[in-house]
Parts: structure tokens; C-alpha cells; sequence
């Protein structure tokens, strides 16, 4: 077997891990490794910022599929996964969002989280952020993260939001300032033509360094433990040789929601029950390692457009060379786009926060897990904020190559199926204004024959059927002080030395909206807590 030896071994090189080698390596002398599964982010398709859909459908993103749910008429639950360096940060829609500043303080208030709360996670996120639109006490400008308004706003997203705005929402110029609620324009991981993840800016100005290892297509398989201290990672190599990777001083996994849990439990920390099943050794019995699984869900509202165009054939034939033409002379046009560039926070169940999230987009989604209808069309797609509904992941094996088995239960909770029978009622009425009414045609989503205007049977099994997920699973590593969670407030896991968890699987609660800009945060937050106990 092949050894490597290194001070810290980051595993996962998604969005976290890149943030979180990159510091551990600019700010100490100790010899860091980000030891990644997937490959280096060479495929062009990531980097154009309206192609990410394309960097979706290849090979470096896959998808965790649960076992049907029965709370969406037993159909699977897909969520794919990036599988790349910058892992979902590189093939996401590069929407900058923070969630609420009350996000934050429920995570001290509600979980005991102390030192996460909004005035302890703000400094993080101005310090990490280059912003080229706002300069001031939210955000910051001196950062490694390029943050902008949309390059090539849509005229169908335009139409969307002076619907809104003829709806009753306020207008809001800044999602991650001062108020959440309202429509406007997002802030977008997206400058110059390029898509600004987190392989980009944070980890390759640091490759230079000499103290900065990265390992691709490498295969995670288990901790090595000596006692109740993680001391090694037990990998696979690309030519499927054994590879066994030293920490002298600290593990950190960064491999996500799905894979992080995983590992754990390959390793013999997670429910005694389900490693005893599987035939793992219990090193450090915890029920919670794949427990509290979450994620927002939303059903895209969609009409035909007429008279107008939206995104369907600019892919293909002429339109394909004029925006090719022009993105490569100039840098503009519809290919520096994220094509998700406007959406809007809404408080539809009058508590005062908003709880429901939309994105508007100028194509028609299929089912879930199929690809875009071949039409013209708009969507505004409500999405739940706090979803209150758990899943949870086990092993289905203790084959490390065999996906964890997965229980998604999306809309469990019947707050959730409220939430979006709400979501759905806001959309529609934006639909119903101008200048937006005047362009459209059929009704793709909701059916015509589930009325939506009153609680009813087939309105509810339309939105379990049409349901999806919004690529931001979370939780199932939770942070707390004690027993209840997996990890402490400084990311440690409870029971074993020299292992933390810095991804987004850390959560204890979902964030109201995108969670790449969170997950980033906890990655340079679990570098300050290492580089202090250093």
C-alpha cells in the first residue's frame, strides 16, 4: 500500500474543502492535502456561467437517489452532487445568498450554537467577499470571492419582477442586506464572463504554495482510528490501488451532506445499530451521524410565453454561434448569464419572515429528473425556506463504492406541503399581472384540471409529483454542544479526536436560501478553529 504523510487531510474538495485547504495552507507551514473523488475542473462547460447546466448532465455531477417517498406518492427523491474540484460551486446556478440574519441566531437560540450567530458569521462572509455592486457595512470588497449583479439580465425575468412588484411585494436591491423580503435581482458568483466558484478563487491562488497538495479521483473508504483518534484516511487511487494518507495533526471532512456521514459510519462512528447490522465495528456510537436530513423542495410554476422568447433552442444551430460569437469577442451576452438571475422572499404565512423563496427562470422545467420541455416558457418557482420534514441516511452497505441508503421524505411534515400550496397561490398571482399576463399562453404547471385556488386532493398530489429537490441538502452531521448533535460548536466530532466536519452537513437548521455562501463561511470558520488550536 501507498503512504503519504501530511499535517492536515481536507476530504472533499467541493466548495468547502477548497476554501478550507486554501487557508490551512496560505496561513500555517503545515503540510495540507485536499483529497477530492471527482476530477480538476478543466471541463469549459463549468466555467462559462450559463452553461452549468451541461457541467450538470456530465461527469462531474452525480445524483443520490432515495428510496421512494411516500410523502411524494412514492416516487424517488434525485439530488445530484457535484463531483468535481469546487464541488457544487462549480456546477451550481452561482446564486449569492446568504439566508436571514435570524438563521443564524436560531442556531445559538434554538440549538445552542453559541458563536453562530448573525454578528459572529457576518464578518466572515464581508471578509470572503469581493463585491463589485455594494460597499458597506453588509458586505465587503477586499475578498477572494467575486460577487456581482447578473451580466445579462433576461427580459422575461424584468417582466417577472415588475409583476411582483404589481402584486404587492416590495422591491429589494440587496437580498444579503439589511431586509430579506421583496423581488429584485440576485447577486451572482458570476464576473467577466466567468463563474467565480470556489476552486477558482479561494484554492488556485493558492496552488502555488509549496505546502498545498491536491489529490483528484481519489476514493474515499474509512478513517483509520487508533483508540478514539482519527489518525489516517484508507483511499482508493484512480487505477483502483490501496492509498493510505497520514493526518499528524487533524482530519477535516468536507465531502458534504451524503458523503460525509458516510464516512463517519464506515468508520464506526454513527448508530450502533446500523454499523452492527453492516458489520462495522462501533468505535463511537452516535445516532445522529445521518439523522436530520433536509433540503428545500419547490414546484416550478409554469406558463407558456407568447409572443416572446425565453431560453429554449439557444443552445442549438445559429442562436448556439451568435452567442458563442459573442461571448468569445466581448465577453457579453446571454452566455455570461446564470440564467437564474431574479427571484424573490416572500412571508406568505404572515409571521413576519419570509418563508418561501422563487426563482424566476425563462424555461420550462420536465418532471423531476428529466430535462427542460422543448417550448418557450417562464417559471416562477416557489421553493420552501425552514423546511420542517427529516430524512435520514444509513449504509446500505460497508462497500465504500455503494451509495448510502437514503430516506428523503421531502414533504413529511404537513407544514411543508402548507408552505407550498401557499408558494403556488403567490405565483399564480404574479402570472395574473402585467406586463407579465400579457405574454403568456397555457398552463404547463399546475395542470388545469388541479385548481389551486382551494385545497384539494389533486391540486396536493400535483405538488408531490412535480415536487423537487433544490440541491441544498443539510444536517446530517449537525452541530451542538452535547449528545443531540455530531459535531461541537467548533466543528469537533463528539467522541473522537483529531476529526472534524466543515461542510454544509454541519447545519443544524437550513438556511432561508442557497447554501453555497453559508457552506464557505463554515469552511473559513473551521479554518480559524484549527489554525487556533494549532
Amino acid at each position: 500500500m501507498r503512504t503519504l504523510d501530511f499535517d492536515y487531510v481536507v476530504v472533499g474538495g467541493g466548495a468547502a474543502g477548497c476554501v478550507l485547504a486554501a487557508r490551512l495552507a496560505t496561513d500555517s507551514n503545515a503540510r495540507v492535502v485536499l483529497v477530492e473523488r471527482g476530477r480538476r475542473d478543466r471541463n469549459p462547460w463549468i466555467h462559462i456561467p450559463a452553461t452549468f447546466f451541461k457541467a450538470l448532465q456530465g461527469q462531474d455531477a452525480d445524483a443520490v437517489v432515495s428510496e421512494p417517498d411516500p410523502s411524494l406518492g412514492h416516487i424517488p427523491f434525485h439530488v445530484p452532487q457535484g463531483r468535481v474540484l469546487g464541488g457544487g460551486s462549480s456546477v451550481n446556478g452561482m446564486i449569492y445568498m446568504r439566508g436571514q440574519a435570524q438563521d443564524y441566531d436560531d442556531w445559538v437560540g434554538d440549538y445552542g450554537c453559541q458563536g453562530w450567530g448573525y454578528d459572529d458569521v457576518l464578518p466572515v462572509f464581508r471578509r470572503q467577499e469581493q463585491n463589485l455592486t455594494f460597499d458597506n457595512a453588509f458586505h465587503g470588497t477586499d475578498g477572494s470571492l467575486k460577487v456581482s449583479s447578473p451580466s445579462s439580465p433576461h427580459p422575461v425575468s424584468r417582466l417577472v419582477i415588475e409583476a411582483a412588484v404589481s402584486a404587492g411585494l416590495p422591491r429589494n436591491q440587496d437580498f444579503n442586506g439589511a431586509h430579506q423580503e421583496g423581488v429584485g435581482w440576485y447577486q451572482v458568483m458570476a464576473a467577466g464572463g466567468q463563474r467565480q466558484s470556489a476552486a477558482h478563487c479561494f484554492l488556485r491562488p493558492a496552488l502555488r504554495r509549496p505546502n498545498l497538495t491536491v489529490l483528484t479521483n481519489i476514493s474515499a473508504q474509512r478513517l483509520q482510528l487508533k483508540g478514539r483518534k482519527a489518525i489516517a484516511l484508507e483511499a482508493m487511487d484512480a487505477n483502483g490501488q490501496p492509498l493510505l494518507i497520514q493526518a499528524n495533526r487533524e482530519i477535516l471532512l468536507t465531502a458534504g451532506s451524503f458523503q460525509s456521514p458516510k464516512l463517519l459510519m464506515l468508520s464506526g462512528i454513527g448508530p450502533a445499530d446500523v454499523l452492527a447490522r453492516h458489520g462495522v465495528e462501533v468505535v463511537h456510537a452516535n445516532e445522529h451521524v445521518g439523522a436530520h436530513y433536509q433540503d428545500h423542495v419547490g414546484v416550478p410554476v409554469t406558463r407558456e410565453l407568447k409572443g416572446m422568447s425565453g431560453l429554449y433552442g439557444q443552445d442549438q444551430g445559429f442562436a448556439a454561434m451568435g452567442h458563442g460569437l459573442q461571448f468569445v469577442v466581448a465577453r457579453r451576452g446571454l452566455l455570461t448569464s446564470n440564467l437564474l438571475d431574479a427571484g424573490a422572499c416572500v412571508d406568505t404565512d404572515g409571521d413576519g419572515r419570509p418563508d418561501v423563496q422563487y426563482n424566476f427562470a425563462p424555461f420550462a422545467p420536465g418532471a423531476p429528473g428529466h430535462p427542460p420541455l422543448d417550448c418557450h416558457a417562464v417559471q416562477v418557482h416557489p421553493m420552501t425556506m425552514r423546511p420542517q420534514s427529516r430524512g435520514r441516511l444509513t449504509l446500505a452497505s460497508a462497500d465504500p463504492s455503494e451509495a448510502p441508503k437514503f430516506e428523503s421524505n421531502a414533504l413529511a411534515a404537513t407544514e411543508d406541503l402548507d408552505t407550498l400550496r401557499r408558494g403556488v397561490r403567490v405565483a399564480q398571482s404574479v402570472m395574473g399581472q402585467s406586463p407579465l399576463s400579457d405574454v403568456l399562453g397555457d398552463e404547463l404547471w399546475p395542470p388545469p384540471n388541479s385548481s389551486w385556488r382551494t385545497q384539494n386532493d389533486a391540486f396536493d398530489d400535483a405538488i408531490r409529483q412535480h415536487a423537487r429537490t433544490i440541491y441544498h441538502p443539510a444536517g446530517t452531521c449537525r452541530m451542538g454542544p452535547d449528545g443531540q448533535a455530531v459535531t461541537d460548536t467548533k466543528l469537533r466530532v463528539h467522541g473522537i479526536e483529531g476529526l472534524r466536519v466543515a461542510d454544509c452537513s454541519i447545519m443544524p437548521q437550513l438556511v432561508s436560501g442557497n447554501t453555497c455562501a453559508p457552506t464557505m463561511m463554515i469552511a473559513d470558520r473551521a479554518a480559524d478553529f484549527v489554525l487556533e488550536d494549532a
